[in-house]
């Protein structure tokens, strides 16, 4: 009997909602939601607000809605979640760190 080795992760999620709908919350329990359905642990989130870019790449796109999540998960977990979120247009940028 094996046991699943896992791993805590802090992943940044940069939101484009100019288009969306949805708010902030919405996308916040979306991702809440998804990261139970591939077996992560959520410990905490947190909704970081409107944030300017240092940089931004496009005039029209000059600040992101930003959300933080902490999680203990499988290795594999971080390929699945950016994978699922690939085509999701409310999601601009997802950052991953392990910590």
């Amino acid at each position: 009997m094996s046991a699943v080795k896992t791993n805590n992760y802090k992943t940044t999620f940069i939101l484009d909602l100019r288009e969306s709908e949805d708010d902030a919350a919405k996308v916040l329990a979306d991702i809440n939601e998804l990261l139970s359905s591939i077996d992560a642990e959520v410990s905490s989130s947190e909704d970081l607000g409107i944030r300017d870019f240092v940089r931004a790449a496009d005039q029209r796109f000059k600040q992101g809605h930003y959300l933080e999540f902490y999680y203990s998960a499988p290795g594999s977990t971080p390929t699945e979640l950016k994978e699922k979120l690939r085509l999701d247009k409310r999601v601009n940028r997802i950052f991953v760190e392990s910590v």
